[in-house]
């Protein structure tokens, strides 16, 4: 690899990670305030957000990192366009073919780490967030309820204590279910709320009253003493909000994608996996022609917004895609290609006009020849 070429890949390296920084603020600021909207809703405890967050960052920079090298490469060569650099560089006979060895080992090197991070440590991390968001909620589930007042819980039931003991049972409970036919009262001198495994939010109550009222009785009341009375899946359930197909092991994905349940579900989220450190190659070899400027002429590709543009429907384009593979409306595989393909063929197209400096668009008026960077004017 020449001088040049190590300067250039220096120079997207130190713009990749400064964007990397920007991209992952950005992403963990979004997250964080849906993790804070929880938080208030009782739904975790304050000290499970910057766990959670941790525990979220491979995804993140699963998605960050992919866009970091693209505008890294794009605007380092906007850059050198910009200052004329490409001219000197143009007229030492170095033009825009002689970086594709720089974009090469970056698609290489991105290839490896984007693979380690999507098949590997996006998973582990889900699964990881999946099991802490459970236990946070499990600890938050003594601040769903709060003494001394009414609470109303899901399914318009009622629940009332007047304390709380040291073990976290509740003292002196009035709970009402207006669900079955008659409606459920229960008052009793202790209970407790606990959240399953599975993620059931579960009442019991020890050593009280039962009382029941209606119509299908008469308008008379029925009282039934019990020991232990338990009301569970009826208070709503917590916990199991997160993970899913994202959070198993890309090797259990593919020992099950072609087989028994949800195999449908289950190969599109494999492919969903293995196109996106695909995408890599596609976006670098895109940023090469996006990122040409003319300064002398007075003409500006604007590469960072058609840039942007391009990867907001490059990536919307796969998530339909994966909804439409996980729904039966294509086929997995479609995500491997529908969506890759066409974009490299666009790619390498913008490439070869870039080259040779024509318009990366061509215009109907004719094959008018633009005059490349560093190439000088012809006098008459």
């Amino acid at each position: 690899m020449s001088l040049l070429a190590r300067q250039c890949l220096q120079e997207v390296l130190l713009r990749a990670a400064l964007i990397l920084g920007i991209i992952t603020a950005l992403m963990v600021l979004a997250e964080s305030l849906e993790l804070l909207e929880e938080m208030a809703h009782g739904e975790i405890p304050a000290e499970a957000v910057l766990v959670l967050l941790g525990l979220g960052l491979p995804k993140i920079a699963a998605l960050a990192f992919p866009l970091a090298l693209f505008f890294g490469l794009l605007t380092t060569i906007s850059r050198l366009c910009l200052d004329s650099e490409m001219d000197a560089m143009a007229a030492a006979g170095f033009g825009l073919h002689n970086l594709l060895p720089v974009v090469g080992l970056l698609s290489a090197v991105g290839l490896f780490l984007e693979m380690g991070l999507t098949l590997w440590a996006e998973p582990a991390g889900e699964a990881k967030m999946e099991r802490a968001m459970g236990d946070f909620q499990r600890q938050a589930v003594t601040s769903l309820a709060k003494p001394g007042r009414f609470n109303e819980l899901t399914g318009g039931r009622v629940l009332y204590f007047r304390e709380r003991a040291e073990n976290g049972r509740m003292q002196r409970v009035f709970f009402q279910d207006p669900g079955p036919d008659p409606t459920v009262t229960v008052t009793a001198p202790e209970g407790r709320l606990v959240v399953q495994d599975d993620g059931t939010l579960e009442a019991t109550f020890w050593n009280g009253l039962r009382y029941q009222e209606g119509v299908a009785l008469g308008g008379l009341v029925r009282v039934t003493h019990f020991d232990r009375y338990r009301a569970r899946e009826s208070l709503g359930r917590v916990g199991g909000s997160r993970g899913g197909l994202e959070a198993l092991p890309t090797t259990e994905l593919v020992a099950t994608a072609w087989g028994g349940e949800s195999a449908r579900e289950r190969r599109a989220e494999l492919f969903r996996r293995l196109a996106i450190p695909l995408s890599l190659p596609v976006l670098l070899i895109l940023a090469l022609p996006l990122g040409l400027e003319n300064r002398r002429e007075g003409s500006r590709s604007f590469g960072i917004l058609w840039g942007a543009l391009f990867v907001l429907g490059y990536h919307h384009a796969l998530i339909a895609l994966h909804e439409w593979a996980a729904s039966g409306v294509v086929a997995p595989h479609w995500l491997l290609w529908a969506v890759p393909l066409p974009a490299a063929g666009l790619a390498l197209f913008f490439l070869k006009r870039g080259c040779r400096g024509l318009p990366l668009i061509p215009t109907p008026t004719g094959p008018r020849r633009s005059r490349r960077p560093g190439e000088a004017h012809e006098n008459g």
